[in-house]
């Protein structure tokens, strides 16, 4: 009994979430940055300035961290999109 409770549970959440993305609702948090941040991180560190450095020339522009800088890690994770090609 339980286990086709569950099965029914999710289901209808799959049904619910493929709803959702019709509407153009896609669920999960938002970027920090967005693809010209992106590019210009990248465009920096093909020039050599190290990572530090970049972080302090970037700036969110939306959501409710907007004016604050992205963290380093998030800049170490853009270059690596970059590398790996995961974009």
């Amino acid at each position: 009994m339980a286990e086709s409770e569950r099965e029914y549970i999710r289901e209808k959440s799959l049904e619910g979430q493929a709803s959702a993305r019709e509407r153009g609702r896609h669920g999960g948090r938002p970027k920090v940055v967005d693809d010209d941040m992106a590019d210009y991180a990248r465009s920096l560190r093909a020039n050599g300035v190290p990572v530090p450095q970049i972080v302090q020339k970037l700036v969110i522009t939306s959501g409710k961290n907007k004016g604050q800088r992205p963290s380093v890690a998030t800049v170490y994770r853009i270059l690596t999109e970059d590398v790996d090609g995961t974009e």
